[in-house]
């Protein structure tokens, strides 16, 4: 059950991820600070999806690299976006901390699974 539920908010990260990077821009900013946004992002993206994939790790962070990588040039087919390498290398630093984090702390989903369930 907990694995079922980490995997469907895994997915609505997928989904966030890809809505907020092909719709016009919430912040408007000038200059590079928008990259912490995508550091942090794909931070998290990597790190709760490394909580189900715990073997070969690198091909999921490969995907989600790849994943980024995509959006970024999906951007220059929309009329509010602009492909930027630099976005698409804080997507890949995001993705290094997020698995480098994941490695260092423990597997969350099973530590919430022996969790009991609330009695009604």
């Amino acid at each position: 059950m907990i694995a079922r539920l980490w995997r469907a908010a895994g997915w609505l990260g997928v989904a966030a991820a890809l809505v907020l990077s092909l719709t016009p821009p919430v912040l408007h900013e000038s200059g590079h600070g928008d990259k912490i946004v995508h550091l942090a992002g794909y931070a998290v993206l990597m790190f709760w999806w490394a909580q189900i994939v715990v073997h070969r790790r690198w091909r999921l962070a490969l995907a989600v690299v790849l994943l980024g990588a995509a959006i970024e040039l999906l951007q220059g087919l929309t009329p509010d976006r602009d492909p930027d390498v630099f976005d698409a290398l804080a997507n890949t630093l995001g993705v290094l901390s997020g698995w480098f984090a994941a490695r260092m702390l423990p597997n969350l989903p099973t530590l919430f699974a022996p969790l009991p369930a609330r009695q009604r």
